[in-house]
């Protein structure tokens, strides 16, 4: 009995999700950005074939806030596919008349030079009134095989 009221309401609580979601229609605050962006992408998970990535992009112009959005989504999936780190650690060891001062310190450098991102599908876009301009939000799928 346990296992089916959580399962109703485990079913209620997600569909309450997809309708905020699909229902959107302004965004009001800070808060709110955070709480739609946290669903929209939550809801879709990469798998190993796939990449799945969500991006957005605010403007005054739609247009623009389209391709900050879609640029978005774009380096993400190149950040995930053609990316180089480079890091560097040091570990010192110094001895004085009380012990031994041990210092730790690491520098990484994340470098894209020159990606490309052909191939990458838009699956889904919403478009939001925020404020005095444009919320934009895309889904990409960029196939792996």
């Amino acid at each position: 009995m346990r296992i089916l009221v959580l399962l109703i309401v485990g079913l209620m609580l997600s569909n309450c999700s997809n309708s905020y979601v699909k229902n959107k229609k302004t965004i009001k605050s800070p808060n709110d950005l955070m709480k739609f962006t946290n669903i929209w992408c939550d809801k879709n998970k990469s798998t190993d074939k796939i990449i799945k990535m969500c991006g957005q992009g605010w403007s005054k112009d739609l247009a623009i806030s389209e391709s900050k959005a879609i640029m978005n989504a774009k380096l993400k999936i190149a950040d995930i596919t053609q990316h180089i780190l480079l890091s560097n650690e040091k570990i010192n060891h110094k001895e004085n008349g009380k012990g031994v001062v041990k210092s730790y310190e690491m520098k990484a450098d994340n470098q894209m030079i020159e990606a490309t991102i052909s191939g990458y599908k838009i699956v889904s876009k919403k478009v939001m009134k925020e404020k005095n301009g444009w919320r934009t939000m895309v889904l990409l799928t960029y196939d792996l095989s």
